[in-house]
């Protein structure tokens, strides 16, 4: 097989090192007139950013994330290009801005004394502070209005951790009666908490506001109306002489206010529901299909056609188009994966096609079934058994190759089996989601939401077995 197909989709995937290109206009500096100042802005921009679920990640081999796409619309203003630098730590990127390894520190930083008397804070203005959890469909005499109802009531935080400081200490302000369950944070993320919420498998919890607001567009239901913190306010900063930027980025941001709600709308408020509302457990979704002369699908014959030239098996094309999409050419996802198969506008353009053209059923399968025998090739050698490296193989389909090769890594420096899925290397790509492990010096494409990929897998294989049994 061709492996030149997903070259550009695993080159945009080694986070941790890389330095990742825009290409957001022309590759020139721009000299601008900025009232009276004439400011030269690099050729390209160096930016630091943290690697997180809000601020930039890689999604199915597409960069992404808040600021990431404000950095993005700021070069495209101006024409310039950038390339991120990935850093640990809001304190180490401040250092990089005094030794000039990056021009812009793209993430929140607070706008505290120390950080003021280090950098030159600029650019997108973010308050957040940390708020408590809880669902909104429990009685009424359950829901938490005010800190002060706290009294008497559960809440899980993790142990060691700034949301457990600020417990005991809002308990101690308000004179006892708090209940912190502490959970050991090497093991649990916000986002695990958060999913534990609106589960119901604890009754509460606390993360910073700005997560808690990306959550509601996976975990709709939860409610993040009570304030446990005082505000915290952030921006992002530049070198302290670095002026003619600075003013470059507050003349955008007030300029083009708009794309920065478009953006925050984006992350923030677009439901991201999509295999979370389909437990691979429950196959009820699928029952309504009648199956009449075995017939799955409007678009059997584009299954089949695509299978013959690839030696798949259609029903198993049939299921992934089922999982991704039920069945309906014409969706879009919240980050821009399109048609049946929900193919990324930039893998599309790797394989020759425009965006758009993945709307066309024969189009869009055709691409998803080039991919598929181009993950094949490149596990074939990793993963011996057929029947295995499936799972390897759906697993990368659905959150690009880079973090299924990370999880590997770490099953294997953790003592999982990496050459095998159930309960081992699907247990490391959970593991992806939490700092501890997408910090790990083995894994190089940094945060990963894990538990899409692994409900994907187990969605399509019970599906796949499911039209197996019935044609």
């Amino acid at each position: 097989m061709n492996l030149t197909k997903i070259l550009p989709w695993i080159a945009t995937l080694a986070v941790a090192l890389m330095m990742t290109s825009c290409r957001c206009g022309r590759n020139k500096g721009q000299q601008i007139d900025l009232d009276g100042m004439h400011v030269q802005l690099p050729d390209t921009m160096k930016v630091g950013m943290l690697n997180s679920p809000t601020t930039y990640f890689d999604y199915r081999g597409t960069p992404m994330g808040y600021d990431y796409e404000l950095m993005e619309r700021f070069s495209k203003f101006y024409g310039l290009q950038f390339k991120v630098v990935v850093g640990g730590t809001i304190s180490e990127m401040i250092g990089w801005l005094d030794e000039g390894k990056i021009d812009i520190l793209a993430s929140p930083v607070p706008v505290t004394s120390e950080f003021q008397e280090r950098a030159l804070l600029c650019g997108p203005r973010n308050v957040s502070n940390q708020v408590l959890v809880q669902r909104i469909d429990v009685p009424k005499d359950s829901v938490v209005k005010d800190v002060t109802d706290l009294v008497g009531r559960e809440v899980v935080v993790q142990n060691d951790s700034k949301y457990f400081y600020r417990m005991c200490n809002l308990n101690d302000e308000i004179g006892g009666g708090i209940s912190i369950h502490r959970l050991d944070k090497d093991t649990v993320s916000d986002d695990d908490l958060l999913r534990m919420v609106w589960k119901g498998e604890i009754p509460m919890t606390v993360v910073d506001s700005d997560v808690a607001e990306a959550a509601l567009s996976y975990y709709p239901g939860l409610d993040i109306s009570v304030k446990v913190s005082l505000d915290q306010y952030s921006r992002w900063a530049v070198a302290p002489d670095s002026h003619g930027i600075a003013k470059a980025l507050d003349r955008w941001f007030a300029d083009e206010k708009d794309d920065e709600s478009e953006v925050f709308k984006k992350y923030y408020h677009l439901s991201k529901l999509e295999i979370f509302d389909m437990p691979h457990e429950d196959l009820e979704d699928i029952k309504t299909l009648t199956f009449v002369d075995g017939k799955i699908s409007p678009f059997d014959n584009v299954f089949k056609t695509a299978a013959k030239k690839s030696g798949l098996d259609w029903r198993l094309i049939a299921a992934i188009a089922y999982v991704e999409s039920h069945f309906d050419a014409d969706v879009r996802s919240w980050a821009g994966a399109l048609g049946i198969m929900q193919v990324m506008p930039r893998t599309a353009t790797s394989h020759g096609y425009e965006p758009e053209e993945m709307l066309d059923p024969y189009k869009c399968v055709d691409v998803a079934v080039q991919t598929l025998s181009d993950l094949d090739a490149m596990f074939e050698k990793k993963i011996k058994d057929p029947a295995e490296r499936e799972n390897f193989i759906l697993a990368s389909y659905n959150s690009g190759p880079g973090h299924i090769l990370d999880a590997m890594a770490l099953a294997d420096k953790y003592g999982l089996n990496a050459h095998k899925w159930d309960d081992n290397v699907e247990q490391a790509a959970m593991m992806k989601s939490k700092p501890a492990y997408y910090h790990d010096p083995v894994v190089k494409n940094g945060y990963f939401r894990g538990s899409e990929t692994v409900h994907f897998v187990h969605k399509v294989q019970s599906v796949y077995t499911y039209f197996k049994d019935r044609t």
